[in-house]
């Protein structure tokens, strides 16, 4: 996306100083035609054809065509020639002092089209050259050092020099891609060097925190095994920290999960098990929190064993993620589903809510990584707020696990999350 945009850059800057040059000529037009040259030319036809070809090269560039670029400047380059040969013709014709206009749409065309588009302009060029002089014969031309020119030879130079400055503006057209390619290029390592300064930075931090987690989680473990010691306040507070370092574990175990993708050390256990028993288990986790926000979570019925065959724990990640965002987005005494279908041989695993939702645009990256929607950004505590790791993290351990993951949202109707993994096949 960089890489593209900077292209456009400089694609837009080379084509504003092809503009610029073009209307500095044609400025230059307008004061040479008050000189008194001879034969004079026609000022009124030259006057209404350059109005006419800026009034329609104008409004073609504005008007939205389904038309390619290349093809729109093509044939803007051939309404610019046909206008200038009428200058040429009603100044002077093959003596005209107008000649180098023949040079600036070849210039142009060659400098932002394709070789064919430039042969095809200059092919153009050089009918409207000889039909000026065929069409209209003009005595030989006696040049002040004693030799004489006729008008062909004139035409042939005039044709040969337009195809010289078209051949440069493929040569400059070369010269950008090269430079644009050489920019990409330097901007894809510095972006791969920087990634992989984050990554290990991610790692190495991670792999540092685990310990004195473990440690405060320890700590915590015993004292409310020895609560009866203790007042209900002080088990309130112990309960509150378990329960933060134990968001700050499944934290560390997702940045180590990203760093171990990053770098293709992301190993999978694939067992099978019933899918259906193994989110009951996940959603004792969040009852209790559910009921103090008055949340109604139902967990639709299944009948029959499901069987799929996936890394357990990398499933109860994935669903832990969908949870606790449904939680966070969903206001009191809303609700939250979860329930299993299967179709041909995937288990498909939906999580939706009544929750704020999000706005359509941002449904293509809500899975990139560090990416927070603007819900979170305008409803959610500093303290609430995610590092945009969750969704990437899914994404990326369901597609490793053979299955996807989408999403379904809209503002203020809540959303839904569904993944797929593969069926277990009976042996």
């Amino acid at each position: 996306m960089v890489n593209m945009t900077q292209e456009n850059r400089q694609n837009s800057k080379f084509e504003t100083i092809l503009e610029a040059i073009s209307l500095i000529v044609v400025i230059s037009i307008f004061i040479i035609i008050q000189l008194p040259l001879h034969p004079p030319p026609d000022k009124m036809i030259i006057y209404t054809t350059l109005l006419l070809a800026g009034i329609l090269v104008f409004g073609w560039r504005k008007i939205n065509l389904p038309v390619a670029k290349d093809n729109k400047n093509l044939i803007e380059a051939l309404i610019l020639v046909t206008a200038f040969s009428v200058v040429v013709h009603y100044s002077g014709g093959i003596r005209s002092y107008f000649l180098f206009l023949f040079l600036l749409p070849g210039l142009r065309i060659s400098a932002s089209s394709t070789f064919w588009y430039t042969l095809v302009v200059w092919f153009y060029t050089s009918v409207l050259i000889f039909g000026e002089v065929f069409s209209f014969p003009q005595e030989n031309i006696q040049a002040k050092l004693g030799f004489i020119s006729s008008p062909v030879n004139l035409a042939v130079l005039l044709s040969w020099s337009v195809a010289l400055v078209a051949g440069y503006g493929r040569y400059l057209a070369a010269q950008l891609q090269k430079a644009q390619s050489s920019t990409t290029l330097a901007n894809l390592e510095k972006e791969r060097s920087i990634n992989k300064l984050k990554d290990e930075f991610l790692f190495i931090i991670s792999h540092e925190l685990r310990g004195p987690v473990t440690a405060i989680r320890g700590y915590l473990e015993l004292f409310m095994n020895n609560r009866e010691k203790l007042d209900k306040g002080i088990q309130d507070l112990t309960r509150n920290a378990f329960n933060e370092s134990d968001k700050l574990t499944d934290l560390i175990a997702e940045l180590l999960d990203v760093s171990r993708l990053e770098v293709g050390k992301l190993k999978l256990k694939n067992e099978q098990f019933d899918i259906y028993k193994y989110i009951q288990e996940v959603l004792q986790k969040y009852t209790r929190e559910a009921n103090i926000k008055e949340i109604e979570m139902t967990l639709k019925p299944e009948t029959k064993e499901i069987k799929v065959l996936a890394d357990k724990d990398r499933v109860r990640e994935v669903l832990q993620n969908l949870l606790e965002n449904s939680l966070k987005y969903t206001e009191k005494s809303g609700k939250i589903w979860v329930w299993v279908d299967v179709k041909s041989d995937q288990a498909y695993v939906a999580v939706a809510d009544t929750g704020k939702g999000m706005k359509e645009e941002e449904l293509k990256n809500i899975f990139d990584r560090f990416y927070n929607s603007s819900i979170e950004s305008q409803n959610v505590s500093a303290k609430e707020k995610s590092i945009g790791l969750g969704l990437f993290l899914a994404k990326n351990l369901i597609a490793k696990m053979g299955g996807r993951i989408f999403v379904e949202s809209r503002v203020g109707k809540g959303s839904k999350f569904t993944f797929s993994l593969p069926l277990a096949k009976n042996k």
